[in-house]
C-alpha cells in the first residue's frame, strides 16, 4: 500500500461541481483557425493515403494550432483535469472524416490504445444490446455510475445525441479525497489497499481472469494522487477467487460513491452535438444516464467517438504499476471476439438489467 496522504490537497484538480455556473466555466470553443488546420491535417492524410490507425502525430501536423494543443494538455495534465470542447464540425463533414480529425487530434495528447478484443483504438459508443444483451457498457444503453477508464486521458465527441437520457457526469476524484478525509479519515486505508480486478473475459493469452494483484482505489508516487476505480470488476473478482470484500471496504466504497453521486460533487450536463469531454482517468470519474435510441431515425440515435488515450512517459501522471488491469497495460486484440462479459462471475452482476426499462436510476456494470 502506498503512503497516504494525510492533508487536504489544494489543487485545480480538485473542483466541486457546485462551483461552476454554466458550460463556460470549463469550456473551450474551437475557432475558425483551429478548424481550418485541423480540415488542413486532413486533407494531408487523404492525400498520403492513410487509413485512420496509420494516422500519427507526425502525419497529422496542427503546428498552426500548438496553442490550443498546450491549453489542452496543461489543462488535462497539470490543471482541472477534465474540459469541454465546443465547435467540432459534425454536420459539415462525413463520420468518417470527423473520425480521422478526431482521432489525429488526439495523436498530440498520446497514443491511442486499444479499447477492447476488437483492437478499436476509436471506439464507437451506441446501443449495441439488441444484438447481445451481455455487450459492455460502452456498446450498451444502460446507466454508468461514476468510474474511471482504465489508462491515462478518455475523448468523448458527440456525433449525435439521443431523445431521451444519456447525460454525461463528472466528479473530481480528488476532492472526493478531501471529502473523505475530511469527513472519515479512517476509511482512506481500504481505499488504498483496494482489491483485485477482474478482466471480463477480455484478458490476453496467459494472463488469468482476475489480476493476481489488487488495484488500489487512492494511490501515491511522490505525494502525487491517483485513482482507479469502476465498482463492478470488484465483486466479479471476489466471486471468481471465492473471496469476501472485506466490510471496511466496503463501507469505504460506499462512501466514496455516495460523495461522488453528489450534487455537490458531481457535473450532470448534456452534452450535445459537436462538443467533446475531454478528461483524465486519473483524477476525474465519470458516468452517464441510461438513454433510449429512436428506433427509426439513425441521427437520433446516440453516437459518441471515444478515445482512449496514453500520455507520454515525460509527461505522464506517475504511478503504481499496481493500477494496470491487463498486463501490457491495453487490451489485446482477439480474432473473432467481441467485447461482451463473459464468465460465470458476471452472470449475478448483469442477469436481469439488461430486460428492466430504460431510467435514469438503472444501471449496469462497466
Amino acid at each position: 500500500m502506498t503512503p497516504l496522504i494525510n492533508q487536504r490537497i489544494v489543487h485545480l484538480s480538485a473542483w466541486k461541481a457546485s462551483e461552476f455556473k454554466s458550460k463556460d466555466d470549463y469550456a473551450i470553443d474551437l475557432e475558425s483557425h483551429h478548424l481550418a488546420a485541423l480540415e488542413r491535417a486532413l486533407e494531408g492524410v487523404k492525400d498520403q493515403g492513410l487509413q485512420l490507425a496509420q494516422i500519427n502525430k507526425q502525419s497529422f501536423p496542427l503546428d498552426d494550432i500548438e496553442d490550443l494543443i498546450d491549453q489542452v494538455t496543461d489543462e488535462l495534465l497539470e490543471g482541472r483535469g477534465f474540459l469541454l470542447l465546443r465547435g467540432w464540425p459534425v454536420r459539415e463533414y462525413s463520420l468518417e472524416d470527423i473520425a480521422m480529425m478526431y482521432f489525429g487530434f488526439g495523436t498530440h495528447f498520446g497514443e491511442a490504445a486499444s479499447q477492447s478484443v476488437m483492437g478499436d483504438r476509436l471506439g464507437y459508443v451506441r446501443d449495441f444490446s439488441h444484438e447481445d444483451e451481455n455487450e459492455r457498457a460502452y456498446r450498451n444503453k444502460y446507466a454508468l455510475d461514476l468510474h474511471t477508464d482504465l489508462n491515462d486521458l478518455i475523448g468523448m465527441l458527440n456525433i449525435h445525441q439521443s431523445p431521451r437520457g444519456g447525460e454525461s457526469q463528472y466528479a473530481s476524484a480528488i476532492a472526493i479525497h478531501n471529502e473523505i478525509f475530511a469527513t472519515r479519515p479512517d476509511l482512506l486505508p481500504p481505499l488504498y489497499e483496494g482489491f483485485h480486478y477482474h478482466r471480463r473475459g477480455e484478458e490476453g493469452p496467459g494472463e488469468g481472469p482476475v489480476t493476481p494483484h489488487k488495484v488500489p482505489i487512492f494511490s501515491t508516487v511522490d505525494n502525487v494522487l491517483s485513482c482507479r476505480y469502476v465498482d463492478s470488476y470488484m465483486p466479479a473478482a471476489a466471486k471468481e477467487l471465492g473471496i469476501e470484500m472485506s466490510p471496511e471496504l466496503q463501507e469505504a466504497i460506499t462512501c466514496f460513491e455516495r460523495i461522488a453521486a453528489s450534487e455537490e460533487f458531481s457535473l450532470d450536463l448534456k452534452v450535445e452535438p459537436g462538443e467533446m469531454t475531454f478528461s483524465n482517468n486519473l483524477v476525474t470519474l465519470h458516468g452517464r444516464r441510461a438513454f433510449a435510441d429512436d428506433a427509426t431515425d439513425p441521427t437520433k440515435k446516440r453516437l459518441f467517438l471515444r478515445l482512449w488515450l496514453d500520455v507520454d512517459a515525460e509527461r505522464a501522471r506517475p504511478q503504481v504499476p499496481q493500477l494496470r488491469v491487463y498486463e501490457n497495460d491495453s487490451i489485446a486484440k482477439r480474432e473473432g471476439r467481441t467485447p461482451v462479459y463473459s464468465g460465470e462471475s458476471w452472470r449475478e452482476l448483469i442477469e436481469g438489467r439488461t430486460h428492466l426499462p430504460v431510467d435514469p436510476q438503472g444501471t449496469q456494470a462497466q
